[in-house]
C-alpha cells in the first residue's frame, strides 16, 4: 500500500532593513504643531465663554440674525442667554476648555519631540489627541443638551453638528499622531527605531505518492 508523504519546508525569515524616512515624521510634526495651536485657541475660547456671565445684547442679536431669518419661530435674546447660562452651569464649556488645553499642550510637546525624531513624540501627541477626543465630545454633548432645552431651528442643528465635528477632528489628530508609529520607514527614523520588516516566503506543500 502506497503511503503519502508530505514534506513541509522550514520557513525562511529574511530580515530586510528599512530605509528610514525622516521627512515624513517632520512633516507630520509641523502639521501637529499647527493643530496644537488651534486646539489651544479653541480651549481659550471655551474658557472665555465659561467666564462670561452675560452676553452683550449686541452680540446676541448678531448671532441670532441669520438663524432667525431662516426660521418661522425666532429665538429671543432671553432664550439664547438662558442657553448660555445652562451650558455654563452644566460645566460643558469648562470641561471642554480644560480637556482641550491639556490636549493642545501635549500635541505641541509631542510634535516638537517628533520633529526631533524622538519616539516619545507620537506617543505624547496621541495621548493628547485621546484626551481632547473624550473631553471634547463630553463637553460638546453637555452644551448640546442645553441647546435642546432652549434653542430651535438652525442653531439647534449647529450645536448637534459641533459634537460630531469635534470628535472627527480629534480622531484625525490622533490618527496623524500615531502614523509614525505604524509606518515602518517612519518608525525606523525615530531615535530608538530599529524597525525591520520581516518577509515570510511563501511555502509550497508538495504531495508525493
Amino acid at each position: 500500500m502506497d503511503e503519502d508523504e508530505r514534506s513541509v519546508p522550514d520557513d525562511d525569515w529574511d530580515v530586510i532593513p528599512v530605509k528610514p524616512d525622516r521627512r515624513g515624521p517632520k512633516t507630520i510634526a509641523m502639521l501637529l504643531f499647527l493643530g496644537g495651536i488651534l486646539i489651544l485657541f479653541l480651549a481659550y475660547t471655551d474658557y472665555q465663554s465659561h467666564n462670561l456671565a452675560d452676553i452683550p445684547d449686541a452680540d446676541v442679536e448678531r448671532l441670532l440674525e441669520t438663524p432667525n431669518s431662516q426660521s418661522d419661530i425666532p429665538i429671543t435674546n432671553e432664550q439664547y442667554q438662558q442657553f448660555h447660562d445652562d451650558a455654563r452651569d452644566s460645566g460643558g464649556y469648562l470641561i471642554r476648555a480644560i480637556g482641550l488645553a491639556i490636549s493642545g499642550l501635549l500635541v505641541i510637546v509631542g510634535s516638537i519631540n517628533l520633529y526631533r525624531l524622538y519616539s516619545s513624540g507620537p506617543k505624547i501627541a496621541t495621548t493628547g489627541a485621546v484626551i481632547g477626543f473624550i473631553s471634547g465630545l463630553y463637553g460638546s454633548h453637555l452644551v448640546r443638551i442645553a441647546s435642546d432645552d432652549n434653542l430651535s431651528g438652525a442653531l439647534l442643528l449647529t450645536y448637534e453638528i459641533y459634537v460630531y465635528l469635534c470628535g472627527t477632528c480629534m480622531f484625525l489628530c490622533g490618527a496623524f499622531s500615531a502614523l509614525p508609529l505604524i509606518n515602518a520607514r517612519s518608525r525606523a527614523a525615530l531615535t530608538d527605531g530599529s524597525a525591520r520588516v520581516k518577509l515570510v516566503k511563501d511555502t509550497e506543500f508538495t504531495e508525493a505518492e
